[in-house]
């Protein structure tokens, strides 16, 4: 699957209403602290990579809040699970190495450090690992609209292991951490640029998912008929 870098860069801006959508996902990015608002985030992502496999020209609008609540629900339980293993390993490696450190020993001290470092390099790579495959599993929720697919071993399996769905994914991790970094830079204005950064993120997220979804329609070879993914059912 060839990727245009420069389509994708400017796919968000395809929308009459390009600045309204990227306006509202960057304000409820901003209080996602609040649960709900990035629940709604959420919701419109899962929208994005089920435009990305229809290879929609234009990206989805904030509407129908219902079923964005409903569906940015089922990704955050989605995320959630996925990330369970690599959560508690972070809990037990952390937590073992804070209580060694706290014995006051020198011994408990230097093995306190060696395994809170490793804790968290193993928890990181085990969060990269499974979110790789719990994207996969999210596109997968997104073309058949129920919970249980995004748990299907079979399906998830052949698109992670695929190229055609490894490159689009590369490049859109990209885009996220160019947008990371002109954040970092941003941040060098306080608050405002903290603000602007938000947005900048948003908009990345936009171009990142846009192309997750092309690369799982390309993995499946059934891009011309994904589900709605109106109805989310177990």
């Amino acid at each position: 699957m060839a990727i245009d870098i420069e389509a994708t860069a400017k796919y968000p801006l395809a929308s009459d209403d390009w600045i309204k959508t990227v306006g509202i996902g960057g304000v409820l990015t901003l209080f996602s602290f609040l649960l709900v608002p990035v629940l709604f985030v959420y919701g419109y992502l899962v929208r994005v990579l089920r435009a990305g496999m229809r290879d929609s020209p234009e990206p989805p609008t904030f509407d129908d809040w219902g079923s964005l609540l409903r569906e940015g629900v089922v990704a955050f339980v989605v995320i959630f699970v996925y990330q369970l293993i690599p959560l508690i390993v972070f809990a037990v490696t952390v937590g073992g190495s804070l209580a060694a450190v706290a014995t006051g020993s020198r011994t408990g001290a230097s093995l306190g450090l060696v395994g809170l470092l490793g804790g968290v390099t193993v928890s990181s790579l085990l969060a990269l690992v499974f979110g790789y495959f719990g994207l996969v599993g999210l596109a997968n929720f997104a073309r058949e609209g129920t919970l249980g697919s995004a748990f299907d071993v079979a399906v998830i399996r052949d698109v992670a292991l695929s190229r055609e769905y490894a490159i689009p994914w590369l490049y859109g991790v990209g885009f996220v951490f160019v947008a990371g970094v002109l954040t970092s830079v941003l941040n060098v204005v306080p608050i405002v640029g903290a603000i602007v950064g938000v947005f900048v993120i948003f908009y990345a997220q936009i171009c990142a998912f846009k192309l997750w979804g092309m690369g799982f329609s390309a993995a499946t070879d059934v891009g011309s008929t994904p589900g709605t993914g109106t109805t989310v059912t177990a």
